[in-house]
């Protein structure tokens, strides 16, 4: 089987951009606003349901940012707390998965820096074990039909987020919006306040670093 760089880009692209065609539709949206309109006038209820409806795919970008499952657990808590907090300055100009991720990528951004700056990924890397390498089997959808099921080994999976981990923020940030979460680049530019033109190229970019780094690890 074919482990090359471009392999490996290739099917976690076409798969994850395969899986949000489907995981879209209107009807989502109306009841993401039946259940915005809800909370904000009292019914705490309606934003648990909120929570259920999107704790793994915030919990998934949590977790590419930082890397570690007890952090992406706080960092998930974090992003619905502020989301909570902001509720009402949520005015329906974009879908509510939108403004949500916008949260998730900015506060995700920014325990980052934080880790990184606290030499938090250089210890972990030295204390890596197998119970980390669970997450990733977590994190990312189970495809179990060739040649999409490579993307379920561990260690292919490790690879691609040791490399995503070592991105610059605005690069780890496009490429998990785009190539892991599957979001439209008018979505991404949006929660990102960018152009369109500006997101592509940094993609681009950001691509073209993880390739690298995959060539020099599976080399």
């Amino acid at each position: 089987m074919d482990l090359s760089p471009e392999t490996i880009l290739s099917f976690l692209c076409l798969t994850i951009a395969s899986l949000a065609l489907i995981t879209s539709s209107k009807s989502d949206v109306d009841d993401d606003e039946e259940l915005v309109t809800r909370c904000n006038r009292g019914d705490s209820e309606a934003f648990n349901q909120l929570v259920l409806k999107y704790q793994k795919k915030v919990f998934n970008v949590a977790y590419r940012f930082v890397g570690d499952q007890e952090e992406a657990n706080d960092l998930a808590q974090e992003i619905f707390a502020a989301a909570y907090q902001n509720l009402k300055k949520f005015r329906g100009d974009s879908k509510f998965s939108t403004w949500l991720f916008q949260i998730a990528t900015n506060r995700g951004k920014n325990r980052f820096k934080y880790l990184k700056r606290r030499g938090f990924f250089v210890n972990k890397s030295s204390h890596n074990n197998d119970d980390d390498t669970e997450g990733y089997q977590r994190v990312v959808p189970d495809h179990t039909t060739n040649p999409e099921n490579i993307l379920s080994s561990r260690q292919i999976q490790k690879v691609v987020q040791d490399a995503i981990e070592e991105l610059e923020p605005d690069h780890k940030e496009i490429v998990i919006l785009r190539d892991i979460e599957g979001f439209s680049y008018e979505e991404i530019a949006r929660m990102l306040d960018l152009p369109e033109g500006t997101t592509k190229s940094r993609l681009h970019r950001a691509r073209m670093v993880i390739k690298e780094k995959l060539k020099k690890v599976l080399s």
